[in-house]
Protein backbone atom coordinates (compact mmCIF):
# COMPACT_ATOMS: atom_id res chain seq x y z
CA UNK A 1 0.00 0.00 0.00
CA UNK A 2 1.32 3.40 -0.99
CA UNK A 3 1.24 5.99 1.79
CA UNK A 4 0.17 9.47 0.85
CA UNK A 5 2.81 12.14 1.58
CA UNK A 6 2.32 14.40 4.54
CA UNK A 7 1.11 17.92 3.98
CA UNK A 8 3.54 20.50 5.42
CA UNK A 9 2.08 22.40 8.37
CA UNK A 10 3.12 25.65 6.69
CA UNK A 11 0.56 24.98 3.97
CA UNK A 12 -2.20 24.87 6.62
CA UNK A 13 -0.98 27.95 8.48
CA UNK A 14 -3.90 30.21 7.37
CA UNK A 15 -6.49 27.73 8.65
CA UNK A 16 -4.54 27.25 11.89
CA UNK A 17 -4.44 31.03 12.45
CA UNK A 18 -8.21 31.35 11.94
CA UNK A 19 -8.99 28.51 14.33
CA UNK A 20 -6.63 29.92 16.95
CA UNK A 21 -8.15 33.39 16.55
CA UNK A 22 -11.63 31.89 16.90
CA UNK A 23 -10.63 30.27 20.18
CA UNK A 24 -9.14 33.55 21.47
CA UNK A 25 -12.27 35.47 20.48
CA UNK A 26 -14.41 32.85 22.22
CA UNK A 27 -12.42 33.24 25.43
CA UNK A 28 -12.50 37.04 25.26
CA UNK A 29 -16.28 36.84 25.04
CA UNK A 30 -16.32 35.29 28.52
CA UNK A 31 -14.19 38.05 30.06
CA UNK A 32 -15.80 40.15 32.75
CA UNK A 33 -13.90 43.27 31.74
CA UNK A 34 -15.65 45.43 29.15
CA UNK A 35 -12.31 46.63 27.78
CA UNK A 36 -11.31 43.08 26.91
CA UNK A 37 -14.64 42.33 25.28
CA UNK A 38 -14.20 45.39 23.07
CA UNK A 39 -11.10 43.71 21.61
CA UNK A 40 -13.18 40.86 20.16
CA UNK A 41 -13.85 42.29 16.67
CA UNK A 42 -10.31 43.68 16.48
CA UNK A 43 -8.81 40.23 17.08
CA UNK A 44 -11.04 38.69 14.40
CA UNK A 45 -10.17 41.43 11.92
CA UNK A 46 -6.43 41.19 12.66
CA UNK A 47 -6.46 37.41 12.09
CA UNK A 48 -8.21 37.78 8.73
CA UNK A 49 -5.86 40.54 7.55
CA UNK A 50 -2.81 38.51 8.64
CA UNK A 51 -4.12 35.47 6.80
CA UNK A 52 -4.85 37.49 3.68
CA UNK A 53 -1.31 38.88 3.60
CA UNK A 54 0.14 35.40 4.14
CA UNK A 55 -1.93 33.79 1.36
CA UNK A 56 -1.46 36.69 -1.06
CA UNK A 57 2.31 36.50 -0.81
CA UNK A 58 2.51 32.69 -0.73
CA UNK A 59 2.79 32.49 -4.53
CA UNK A 60 5.74 34.91 -4.53
CA UNK A 61 7.44 32.88 -1.82
CA UNK A 62 6.94 29.63 -3.74
CA UNK A 63 10.38 29.75 -5.36
CA UNK A 64 12.12 29.69 -2.00
CA UNK A 65 9.37 27.92 -0.02
CA UNK A 66 7.87 25.27 -2.34
CA UNK A 67 5.69 23.84 0.45
CA UNK A 68 3.36 26.80 0.08
CA UNK A 69 2.50 26.01 -3.54
CA UNK A 70 0.87 22.95 -5.08
CA UNK A 71 1.35 21.12 -1.77
CA UNK A 72 -0.56 17.84 -1.56
CA UNK A 73 -0.98 15.19 1.07
CA UNK A 74 -3.18 13.92 3.90
CA UNK A 75 -6.33 14.45 1.85
CA UNK A 76 -5.66 18.11 1.00
CA UNK A 77 -4.34 19.79 -2.15
CA UNK A 78 -3.20 23.42 -2.06
CA UNK A 79 -3.59 24.07 -5.78
CA UNK A 80 -5.04 27.01 -7.76
CA UNK A 81 -8.65 26.28 -6.73
CA UNK A 82 -7.72 26.24 -3.05
CA UNK A 83 -5.86 29.54 -3.50
CA UNK A 84 -8.89 31.17 -5.14
CA UNK A 85 -11.25 29.97 -2.40
CA UNK A 86 -8.83 31.09 0.31
CA UNK A 87 -8.40 34.59 -1.09
CA UNK A 88 -12.14 35.00 -1.68
CA UNK A 89 -13.00 33.74 1.80
CA UNK A 90 -10.50 36.04 3.51
CA UNK A 91 -11.36 39.15 1.50
CA UNK A 92 -15.09 38.70 1.99
CA UNK A 93 -14.39 37.66 5.59
CA UNK A 94 -12.88 41.08 6.29
CA UNK A 95 -16.00 42.74 4.88
CA UNK A 96 -18.22 40.41 6.89
CA UNK A 97 -16.35 41.25 10.08
CA UNK A 98 -16.79 44.97 9.51
CA UNK A 99 -20.46 44.60 8.65
CA UNK A 100 -21.08 42.38 11.70
CA UNK A 101 -18.88 44.48 14.02
CA UNK A 102 -21.68 45.17 16.49
CA UNK A 103 -23.92 42.27 15.56
CA UNK A 104 -25.45 40.07 18.22
CA UNK A 105 -26.12 40.77 21.84
CA UNK A 106 -23.23 42.08 23.92
CA UNK A 107 -22.80 38.91 25.99
CA UNK A 108 -22.81 36.73 22.86
CA UNK A 109 -20.53 38.76 20.60
CA UNK A 110 -17.53 36.53 21.27
CA UNK A 111 -19.48 33.41 20.31
CA UNK A 112 -20.86 35.18 17.23
CA UNK A 113 -17.53 36.26 15.72
CA UNK A 114 -15.77 33.04 16.72
CA UNK A 115 -18.47 31.05 14.94
CA UNK A 116 -18.04 33.21 11.85
CA UNK A 117 -14.28 32.52 11.83
CA UNK A 118 -14.92 28.79 12.09
CA UNK A 119 -17.33 28.97 9.13
CA UNK A 120 -14.68 30.73 7.04
CA UNK A 121 -12.16 28.05 8.05
CA UNK A 122 -14.57 25.40 6.81
CA UNK A 123 -14.91 27.24 3.50
CA UNK A 124 -11.15 27.27 3.05
CA UNK A 125 -10.95 23.55 3.81
CA UNK A 126 -13.63 22.78 1.23
CA UNK A 127 -11.53 24.50 -1.42
CA UNK A 128 -8.47 22.37 -0.62
CA UNK A 129 -10.19 19.05 0.22
CA UNK A 130 -8.95 16.11 -1.84
CA UNK A 131 -10.78 13.44 0.11
CA UNK A 132 -14.49 12.61 0.44
CA UNK A 133 -14.34 12.55 4.23
CA UNK A 134 -12.50 15.86 4.52
CA UNK A 135 -14.80 17.42 1.92
CA UNK A 136 -17.82 16.41 3.99
CA UNK A 137 -16.27 17.65 7.23
CA UNK A 138 -15.38 20.97 5.59
CA UNK A 139 -18.96 21.41 4.38
CA UNK A 140 -20.28 20.71 7.87
CA UNK A 141 -17.81 23.18 9.34
CA UNK A 142 -19.45 25.74 7.09
CA UNK A 143 -23.02 24.63 7.79
CA UNK A 144 -23.14 24.17 11.56
CA UNK A 145 -21.71 27.63 12.37
CA UNK A 146 -24.20 29.11 9.89
CA UNK A 147 -27.09 27.63 11.86
CA UNK A 148 -25.69 29.13 15.05
CA UNK A 149 -25.12 32.55 13.47
CA UNK A 150 -28.78 32.78 12.44
CA UNK A 151 -29.93 32.17 16.02
CA UNK A 152 -27.33 34.44 17.64
CA UNK A 153 -27.99 37.34 15.27
CA UNK A 154 -31.28 38.33 16.91
CA UNK A 155 -32.98 37.74 20.22
CA UNK A 156 -36.55 37.25 19.02
CA UNK A 157 -38.63 34.21 18.12
CA UNK A 158 -38.17 34.75 14.38
CA UNK A 159 -34.45 34.02 14.63
CA UNK A 160 -35.12 30.84 16.59
CA UNK A 161 -37.68 29.70 14.03
CA UNK A 162 -35.33 30.50 11.15
CA UNK A 163 -32.43 28.68 12.80
CA UNK A 164 -34.57 25.61 13.48
CA UNK A 165 -35.79 25.39 9.87
CA UNK A 166 -32.28 25.92 8.57
CA UNK A 167 -30.86 23.25 10.88
CA UNK A 168 -33.32 20.46 10.06
CA UNK A 169 -33.17 20.97 6.31
CA UNK A 170 -29.40 21.27 6.51
CA UNK A 171 -29.22 18.01 8.45
CA UNK A 172 -31.31 16.33 5.76
CA UNK A 173 -29.04 17.59 2.98
CA UNK A 174 -25.95 16.48 4.92
CA UNK A 175 -27.41 12.99 5.30
CA UNK A 176 -28.18 12.78 1.57
CA UNK A 177 -24.66 13.98 0.71
CA UNK A 178 -23.02 11.49 3.06
CA UNK A 179 -25.18 8.69 1.64
CA UNK A 180 -24.09 9.62 -1.88
CA UNK A 181 -20.43 9.71 -0.81
CA UNK A 182 -20.83 6.20 0.61
CA UNK A 183 -21.83 4.91 -2.84
CA UNK A 184 -18.81 6.60 -4.42
CA UNK A 185 -16.59 5.05 -1.76
CA UNK A 186 -18.12 1.66 -2.44
CA UNK A 187 -17.31 1.91 -6.15
CA UNK A 188 -13.71 3.01 -5.66
CA UNK A 189 -12.66 1.48 -2.35
CA UNK A 190 -10.94 4.73 -1.39
CA UNK A 191 -11.96 8.15 -0.13
CA UNK A 192 -9.24 9.98 -2.07
CA UNK A 193 -10.80 12.09 -4.83
CA UNK A 194 -8.06 11.03 -7.23
CA UNK A 195 -8.86 7.37 -6.63
CA UNK A 196 -12.62 7.96 -6.77
CA UNK A 197 -12.22 9.87 -10.03
CA UNK A 198 -10.33 6.98 -11.63
CA UNK A 199 -12.82 4.34 -10.43
CA UNK A 200 -16.04 6.24 -11.15
CA UNK A 201 -14.86 7.37 -14.59
CA UNK A 202 -14.11 3.74 -15.43
CA UNK A 203 -17.45 2.53 -14.00
CA UNK A 204 -19.44 5.00 -16.09
CA UNK A 205 -17.86 3.54 -19.23
CA UNK A 206 -19.43 0.14 -18.44
CA UNK A 207 -23.25 0.38 -18.61
CA UNK A 208 -25.44 -2.46 -17.36
CA UNK A 209 -23.00 -3.27 -14.57
CA UNK A 210 -23.42 -2.94 -10.82
CA UNK A 211 -20.55 -0.44 -10.66
CA UNK A 212 -22.30 1.78 -13.22
CA UNK A 213 -25.49 1.85 -11.18
CA UNK A 214 -23.70 2.53 -7.90
CA UNK A 215 -21.61 5.33 -9.44
CA UNK A 216 -24.69 6.96 -10.97
CA UNK A 217 -26.68 6.79 -7.73
CA UNK A 218 -23.71 8.14 -5.78
CA UNK A 219 -23.24 11.13 -8.08
CA UNK A 220 -26.96 11.99 -8.12
CA UNK A 221 -27.36 11.75 -4.34
CA UNK A 222 -24.16 13.71 -3.68
CA UNK A 223 -25.20 16.50 -6.02
CA UNK A 224 -28.73 16.50 -4.63
CA UNK A 225 -27.45 17.12 -1.11
CA UNK A 226 -24.96 19.76 -2.21
CA UNK A 227 -27.64 21.76 -4.06
CA UNK A 228 -29.00 22.75 -0.63
CA UNK A 229 -25.89 24.89 -0.14
CA UNK A 230 -26.78 27.08 -3.10
CA UNK A 231 -30.51 27.06 -2.19
CA UNK A 232 -31.50 25.51 -5.51
CA UNK A 233 -34.95 24.10 -6.24
CA UNK A 234 -36.41 21.95 -4.64
CA UNK A 235 -34.24 22.65 -1.57
CA UNK A 236 -35.19 26.34 -1.49
CA UNK A 237 -38.20 26.35 0.85
CA UNK A 238 -36.20 27.48 3.86
CA UNK A 239 -34.40 30.38 2.26
CA UNK A 240 -36.94 33.22 2.55
CA UNK A 241 -37.85 32.48 6.17
CA UNK A 242 -34.20 32.13 7.17
CA UNK A 243 -33.16 35.39 5.50
CA UNK A 244 -36.09 37.24 7.04
CA UNK A 245 -35.55 35.76 10.50
CA UNK A 246 -31.79 36.40 10.60
CA UNK A 247 -30.24 39.82 11.03
CA UNK A 248 -29.56 41.54 7.71
CA UNK A 249 -25.78 41.36 8.07
CA UNK A 250 -25.97 37.60 8.72
CA UNK A 251 -28.23 37.15 5.69
CA UNK A 252 -25.43 38.76 3.67
CA UNK A 253 -23.05 36.10 5.00
CA UNK A 254 -25.47 33.32 4.02
CA UNK A 255 -25.44 34.63 0.46
CA UNK A 256 -21.71 34.02 0.08
CA UNK A 257 -20.07 31.51 2.43
CA UNK A 258 -22.39 28.50 1.90
CA UNK A 259 -22.74 29.27 -1.81
CA UNK A 260 -19.01 29.33 -2.52
CA UNK A 261 -18.52 26.19 -0.44
CA UNK A 262 -21.38 24.49 -2.27
CA UNK A 263 -20.09 25.44 -5.73
CA UNK A 264 -16.54 24.28 -4.93
CA UNK A 265 -17.93 20.95 -3.68
CA UNK A 266 -20.19 20.60 -6.74
CA UNK A 267 -17.16 21.10 -8.99
CA UNK A 268 -15.32 18.30 -7.22
CA UNK A 269 -18.29 15.91 -7.36
CA UNK A 270 -19.15 16.57 -11.03
CA UNK A 271 -15.47 16.08 -11.83
CA UNK A 272 -15.69 12.57 -10.38
CA UNK A 273 -17.74 11.47 -13.38
CA UNK A 274 -14.69 12.10 -15.58
CA UNK A 275 -17.10 13.16 -18.35
CA UNK A 276 -17.88 16.80 -17.66
CA UNK A 277 -20.25 18.21 -20.27
CA UNK A 278 -21.53 14.89 -21.63
CA UNK A 279 -25.29 15.00 -22.08
CA UNK A 280 -25.75 11.26 -21.59
CA UNK A 281 -25.07 11.26 -17.85
CA UNK A 282 -27.66 11.40 -15.08
CA UNK A 283 -25.76 14.30 -13.46
CA UNK A 284 -26.18 16.40 -16.63
CA UNK A 285 -29.96 16.01 -16.69
CA UNK A 286 -30.29 16.51 -12.93
CA UNK A 287 -28.38 19.79 -13.08
CA UNK A 288 -30.21 20.90 -16.25
CA UNK A 289 -33.67 20.47 -14.72
CA UNK A 290 -32.66 22.06 -11.41
CA UNK A 291 -30.98 25.01 -13.13
CA UNK A 292 -34.07 25.78 -15.21
CA UNK A 293 -36.44 25.27 -12.27
CA UNK A 294 -34.33 27.41 -9.92
CA UNK A 295 -34.24 30.35 -12.33
CA UNK A 296 -37.98 30.24 -13.04
CA UNK A 297 -39.21 29.55 -9.51
CA UNK A 298 -36.81 31.98 -7.84
CA UNK A 299 -37.68 34.90 -10.11
CA UNK A 300 -41.44 34.29 -10.03
CA UNK A 301 -41.49 34.13 -6.23
CA UNK A 302 -39.28 37.22 -5.96
CA UNK A 303 -41.75 39.18 -8.09
CA UNK A 304 -44.41 38.69 -5.42
CA UNK A 305 -42.37 40.11 -2.53
CA UNK A 306 -42.53 43.51 -0.87
CA UNK A 307 -40.06 42.52 1.85
CA UNK A 308 -36.57 43.20 0.49
CA UNK A 309 -34.97 40.40 2.50
CA UNK A 310 -37.39 37.83 1.11
CA UNK A 311 -36.98 39.33 -2.36
CA UNK A 312 -33.21 38.92 -2.18
CA UNK A 313 -33.61 35.43 -0.76
CA UNK A 314 -35.66 34.24 -3.73
CA UNK A 315 -33.38 36.08 -6.14
CA UNK A 316 -30.55 34.02 -4.62
CA UNK A 317 -32.42 30.89 -5.72
CA UNK A 318 -32.45 32.24 -9.27
CA UNK A 319 -28.75 33.14 -9.10
CA UNK A 320 -28.02 29.56 -8.04
CA UNK A 321 -29.68 28.50 -11.29
CA UNK A 322 -27.51 30.90 -13.29
CA UNK A 323 -24.41 29.41 -11.69
CA UNK A 324 -25.49 25.90 -12.63
CA UNK A 325 -25.51 27.01 -16.28
CA UNK A 326 -21.76 27.53 -15.97
CA UNK A 327 -21.37 24.20 -14.18
CA UNK A 328 -23.03 22.45 -17.10
CA UNK A 329 -20.74 24.26 -19.53
CA UNK A 330 -17.75 22.72 -17.80
CA UNK A 331 -14.11 23.75 -17.39
CA UNK A 332 -13.30 23.70 -21.09
CA UNK A 333 -16.45 24.66 -22.93
CA UNK A 334 -14.35 26.30 -25.62
CA UNK A 335 -11.02 25.33 -27.00
CA UNK A 336 -12.15 21.94 -28.26
CA UNK A 337 -11.39 20.93 -31.81
CA UNK A 338 -12.95 23.46 -34.13
CA UNK A 339 -14.39 25.51 -31.27
CA UNK A 340 -12.78 28.86 -30.50
CA UNK A 341 -12.32 29.89 -26.88
CA UNK A 342 -12.76 33.54 -25.96
CA UNK A 343 -11.09 34.00 -22.61
CA UNK A 344 -13.23 33.00 -19.68
CA UNK A 345 -16.23 32.44 -21.95
CA UNK A 346 -14.52 29.20 -22.91
CA UNK A 347 -14.49 28.05 -19.28
CA UNK A 348 -17.79 27.65 -17.45
CA UNK A 349 -16.25 26.86 -14.07
CA UNK A 350 -14.09 30.01 -14.18
CA UNK A 351 -17.21 32.04 -14.96
CA UNK A 352 -18.99 30.47 -11.98
CA UNK A 353 -16.12 31.32 -9.63
CA UNK A 354 -16.18 34.92 -10.82
CA UNK A 355 -19.95 35.12 -10.56
CA UNK A 356 -20.26 33.68 -7.06
CA UNK A 357 -17.78 36.25 -5.70
CA UNK A 358 -19.49 39.16 -7.47
CA UNK A 359 -22.89 37.96 -6.30
CA UNK A 360 -21.58 37.64 -2.74
CA UNK A 361 -20.26 41.22 -2.72
CA UNK A 362 -23.43 42.73 -4.22
CA UNK A 363 -25.68 40.70 -1.93
CA UNK A 364 -23.64 41.70 1.12
CA UNK A 365 -23.78 45.37 0.07
CA UNK A 366 -27.58 45.34 -0.03
CA UNK A 367 -27.98 43.54 3.29
CA UNK A 368 -25.32 45.69 4.98
CA UNK A 369 -27.21 48.83 3.98
CA UNK A 370 -30.43 47.39 5.39
CA UNK A 371 -28.63 46.62 8.66
CA UNK A 372 -27.60 50.28 8.97
CA UNK A 373 -31.09 51.70 8.47
CA UNK A 374 -33.78 52.05 11.12
CA UNK A 375 -37.45 53.01 10.94
CA UNK A 376 -39.07 53.66 14.32
CA UNK A 377 -36.03 51.99 15.91
CA UNK A 378 -36.71 48.82 13.93
CA UNK A 379 -34.47 47.42 11.14
CA UNK A 380 -35.51 48.24 7.58
CA UNK A 381 -36.92 45.35 5.60
CA UNK A 382 -39.67 46.46 3.20
CA UNK A 383 -39.79 48.59 0.08
CA UNK A 384 -41.78 51.16 2.02
CA UNK A 385 -39.03 51.40 4.65
CA UNK A 386 -36.37 52.44 2.11
CA UNK A 387 -38.62 54.85 0.19
CA UNK A 388 -36.99 58.25 -0.27
CA UNK A 389 -33.58 57.08 0.94
CA UNK A 390 -31.87 59.25 -1.69
CA UNK A 391 -33.06 62.41 0.10
CA UNK A 392 -31.74 61.46 3.55
CA UNK A 393 -28.68 59.34 2.81
CA UNK A 394 -27.69 59.78 -0.85
CA UNK A 395 -24.47 57.77 -0.46
CA UNK A 396 -26.24 54.70 0.89
CA UNK A 397 -28.99 55.09 -1.72
CA UNK A 398 -26.49 55.11 -4.59
CA UNK A 399 -24.71 52.07 -3.19
CA UNK A 400 -28.03 50.24 -2.94
CA UNK A 401 -28.75 51.13 -6.58
CA UNK A 402 -25.30 49.86 -7.59
CA UNK A 403 -25.92 46.58 -5.75
CA UNK A 404 -29.31 46.12 -7.45
CA UNK A 405 -27.88 46.89 -10.89
CA UNK A 406 -25.09 44.36 -10.26
CA UNK A 407 -27.53 41.66 -9.24
CA UNK A 408 -29.64 42.54 -12.30
CA UNK A 409 -26.63 42.27 -14.60
CA UNK A 410 -26.90 45.75 -16.07
CA UNK A 411 -23.85 46.86 -18.13
CA UNK A 412 -21.17 47.72 -17.18
CA UNK A 413 -21.57 46.37 -13.64
CA UNK A 414 -19.64 43.21 -12.68
CA UNK A 415 -22.90 41.28 -12.72
CA UNK A 416 -23.12 41.88 -16.46
CA UNK A 417 -19.62 40.52 -17.06
CA UNK A 418 -20.50 37.52 -14.91
CA UNK A 419 -23.68 36.66 -16.80
CA UNK A 420 -21.96 37.26 -20.13
CA UNK A 421 -19.26 34.80 -19.12
CA UNK A 422 -21.75 32.21 -17.83
CA UNK A 423 -24.03 32.28 -20.85
CA UNK A 424 -21.14 32.63 -23.31
CA UNK A 425 -19.39 29.59 -21.86
CA UNK A 426 -22.62 27.57 -22.15
CA UNK A 427 -22.99 28.55 -25.82
CA UNK A 428 -19.36 27.62 -26.42
CA UNK A 429 -19.97 24.30 -24.68
CA UNK A 430 -22.97 23.64 -26.91
CA UNK A 431 -20.62 23.59 -29.90
CA UNK A 432 -18.40 20.94 -28.35
CA UNK A 433 -18.42 17.48 -29.85
CA UNK A 434 -18.87 16.04 -26.35
CA UNK A 435 -22.49 17.24 -26.21
CA UNK A 436 -23.28 16.94 -29.91
CA UNK A 437 -26.46 15.00 -29.24
CA UNK A 438 -27.73 17.43 -26.60
CA UNK A 439 -26.43 20.83 -27.68
CA UNK A 440 -29.99 21.98 -28.30
CA UNK A 441 -30.80 21.44 -24.62
CA UNK A 442 -27.82 23.53 -23.53
CA UNK A 443 -28.80 26.34 -25.90
CA UNK A 444 -32.37 26.12 -24.60
CA UNK A 445 -31.06 26.53 -21.06
CA UNK A 446 -29.22 29.70 -22.07
CA UNK A 447 -32.46 31.03 -23.59
CA UNK A 448 -34.28 30.29 -20.32
CA UNK A 449 -31.51 32.07 -18.40
CA UNK A 450 -31.66 35.18 -20.61
CA UNK A 451 -35.45 35.39 -20.32
CA UNK A 452 -35.25 35.01 -16.55
CA UNK A 453 -32.61 37.73 -16.37
CA UNK A 454 -35.04 40.07 -18.12
CA UNK A 455 -37.83 39.00 -15.75
CA UNK A 456 -35.60 39.64 -12.72
CA UNK A 457 -35.10 43.26 -13.78
CA UNK A 458 -38.72 43.96 -12.77
CA UNK A 459 -38.24 43.37 -9.04
CA UNK A 460 -34.75 44.86 -8.87
CA UNK A 461 -36.08 48.03 -10.48
CA UNK A 462 -38.83 48.14 -7.85
CA UNK A 463 -36.15 48.49 -5.18
CA UNK A 464 -34.36 51.15 -7.24
CA UNK A 465 -37.61 53.06 -7.73
CA UNK A 466 -38.41 52.93 -4.02
CA UNK A 467 -34.98 54.30 -3.14
CA UNK A 468 -34.91 57.06 -5.78
CA UNK A 469 -38.49 58.05 -6.59
CA UNK A 470 -40.88 57.36 -3.73
CA UNK A 471 -41.31 59.05 -0.37
CA UNK A 472 -42.07 57.83 3.13
CA UNK A 473 -43.64 60.03 5.84
CA UNK A 474 -41.50 58.16 8.39
CA UNK A 475 -38.13 58.00 6.61
CA UNK A 476 -35.35 55.60 7.47
CA UNK A 477 -32.34 56.88 9.40
CA UNK A 478 -28.84 55.42 9.39
CA UNK A 479 -27.36 54.43 12.74
CA UNK A 480 -23.92 55.90 13.52
CA UNK A 481 -21.78 52.77 13.30
CA UNK A 482 -18.40 53.55 11.79
CA UNK A 483 -17.21 49.98 11.21
CA UNK A 484 -20.38 48.99 9.38
CA UNK A 485 -20.26 52.14 7.27
CA UNK A 486 -16.64 51.38 6.32
CA UNK A 487 -17.69 47.86 5.37
CA UNK A 488 -20.48 49.17 3.13
CA UNK A 489 -18.11 51.64 1.46
CA UNK A 490 -15.54 48.91 0.81
CA UNK A 491 -18.24 46.71 -0.76
CA UNK A 492 -19.27 49.55 -3.06
CA UNK A 493 -15.63 50.28 -3.90
CA UNK A 494 -15.07 46.64 -4.90
CA UNK A 495 -18.15 46.70 -7.13
CA UNK A 496 -16.87 49.82 -8.87
CA UNK A 497 -13.41 48.35 -9.36
CA UNK A 498 -14.84 45.12 -10.78
CA UNK A 499 -17.09 47.14 -13.10
CA UNK A 500 -14.12 48.92 -14.63
CA UNK A 501 -11.50 46.17 -14.33
CA UNK A 502 -13.17 42.74 -14.28
CA UNK A 503 -10.17 41.06 -15.87
CA UNK A 504 -8.25 40.41 -12.65
CA UNK A 505 -10.97 38.35 -10.98
CA UNK A 506 -11.85 36.62 -14.25
CA UNK A 507 -8.22 35.62 -14.74
CA UNK A 508 -8.03 34.35 -11.16
CA UNK A 509 -11.10 32.20 -11.76
CA UNK A 510 -9.65 30.83 -14.99
CA UNK A 511 -6.39 29.97 -13.25
CA UNK A 512 -8.32 28.16 -10.50
CA UNK A 513 -10.23 26.14 -13.11
CA UNK A 514 -6.98 24.78 -14.57
CA UNK A 515 -6.83 22.35 -11.65
CA UNK A 516 -10.18 20.87 -12.71
CA UNK A 517 -9.12 20.67 -16.36
CA UNK A 518 -5.89 18.92 -15.42
CA UNK A 519 -7.74 16.29 -13.41
CA UNK A 520 -10.29 15.85 -16.18
CA UNK A 521 -7.45 15.12 -18.59
CA UNK A 522 -6.08 12.59 -16.13
CA UNK A 523 -9.45 10.81 -15.99
CA UNK A 524 -9.68 10.81 -19.78
CA UNK A 525 -6.42 8.86 -19.94
CA UNK A 526 -6.51 6.60 -16.88
CA UNK A 527 -10.25 5.88 -16.90
CA UNK A 528 -10.77 5.51 -20.64
CA UNK A 529 -11.64 2.20 -22.25
CA UNK A 530 -9.31 0.72 -24.85
CA UNK A 531 -11.26 2.06 -27.83
CA UNK A 532 -11.13 5.62 -26.38
CA UNK A 533 -7.38 5.44 -25.88
CA UNK A 534 -6.92 4.05 -29.37
CA UNK A 535 -8.91 6.93 -30.84
CA UNK A 536 -6.50 9.45 -29.29
CA UNK A 537 -3.06 7.81 -29.42
CA UNK A 538 -1.20 11.10 -29.51
CA UNK A 539 -2.97 12.69 -26.55
CA UNK A 540 -0.31 13.86 -24.06
CA UNK A 541 -0.51 12.85 -20.46
CA UNK A 542 -1.29 15.73 -18.11
CA UNK A 543 1.02 16.75 -15.35
CA UNK A 544 -1.36 15.32 -12.75
CA UNK A 545 -1.22 11.95 -14.50
CA UNK A 546 2.54 11.79 -15.04
CA UNK A 547 3.86 13.40 -11.88
CA UNK A 548 2.80 10.64 -9.50
CA UNK A 549 0.79 7.41 -9.64
CA UNK A 550 -2.81 7.63 -8.51
CA UNK A 551 -2.12 4.88 -5.97
CA UNK A 552 -0.08 7.37 -3.96
CA UNK A 553 -3.28 9.20 -3.09
CA UNK A 554 -5.00 6.15 -1.62
CA UNK A 555 -5.11 6.33 2.18
CA UNK A 556 -8.59 5.96 3.64
CA UNK A 557 -10.31 2.72 2.88
CA UNK A 558 -7.20 0.87 1.83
Amino acid sequence: MMVEPRLPMTALLPEIILVAAGCVVLLLGQAGDDRRRRLIPWVALAALVLDLVLVAFSARLADTWPALREAAGNGLTMGPLALFVRLSALELGILLTLVNWSQGRERERGEFLATMLFALTGLMLVGSADNLLLLFLGLELVSIPSYILVVLSRGDARALEAGTKYFYLGALSAAVTAYGFSFLYGVSGTASLAGVLEAVAQALQEPETASYGLATVGLVLSLGGLLFKISAVPLHFYVADVYQGAASAVAGLLGFVPKLAGMAAIFKVVLLSGRWGHGDTAAFWLLWVIAAASMCVGNVLALRQTNIKRLLAYSGVAHGGYMLVGVLAGPRAGGAEGVPAFGVMGDGTAAVLYYVVVYGIANLTAFAILSLLRVRDEPCETLRDVAGLIRRHPGLALLMVLAMFTLMGLPPTPGFWGKLSLFGSALAGAQSAEVAGHRGWLIALVVVAVLNSALAAAYYLRVVAAVLLYENPQPARAVPREAQQIGVLLCGFLLLILSLYPGGLLAAGKDAATELTRRLDSAAVTGAPEEWAAAEPDRPLSRACTAQPLDEFRVLGE
